[in-house]
């Protein structure tokens, strides 16, 4: 059951959900994979198919595959930037919030930006020591379902 955009303080997350995806998102897209690990709860799981089609699991992974991630993209010459837009948030009763988000990657080498790829990423955050983490992420790519 969500509790949706009637819940009393609607706004408010509302708005703190944008500044924590802003936060997170410029944190990857800088190459910075440690801070971005942080943003990710302790047991988070993510999945992506087709390249991630097994779930990575908790922090220190994803910290590690965020790492690899950002060593090739630098030695390529490669950088993405993450437009994440259409975002809904659907507040739950226990406290998760259930976001919703198309998100376009921009890939930019060579002086050259091109659509990598459009996407949907549907994450479940949760508050660690009063911030916003994201528990769960599954990306769907339209060009793979």
């Amino acid at each position: 059951m969500s509790v949706g955009i009637d819940h009393p303080n609607f706004e408010k997350i509302y708005a703190e959900v944008q500044q924590f995806y802003a936060r997170h998102i410029q944190l990857m897209d800088e190459g910075r994979a440690e801070e971005a690990a942080l943003t990710f709860a302790e047991d988070a799981f993510m999945l992506s198919p087709p390249k991630i089609a097994e779930p990575i699991r908790g922090r220190a992974e994803l910290g590690a595959r965020l790492r690899e991630a950002a060593d090739t993209l630098s030695a390529e010459g490669v950088r993405y930037r993450r437009c994440h837009t259409m975002m809904t948030v659907e507040p739950q009763p226990d406290g998760r919030l259930f976001v919703r988000a198309y998100v376009q990657v921009v890939r930019t080498r060579g002086g050259e930006s091109v659509l990598h790829a459009m996407c949907v990423c549907e994450d479940v955050l949760v508050r660690e020591d009063g911030e916003l983490k994201v528990r769960e992420r599954v990306v769907t790519r339209d060009d793979c379902s």
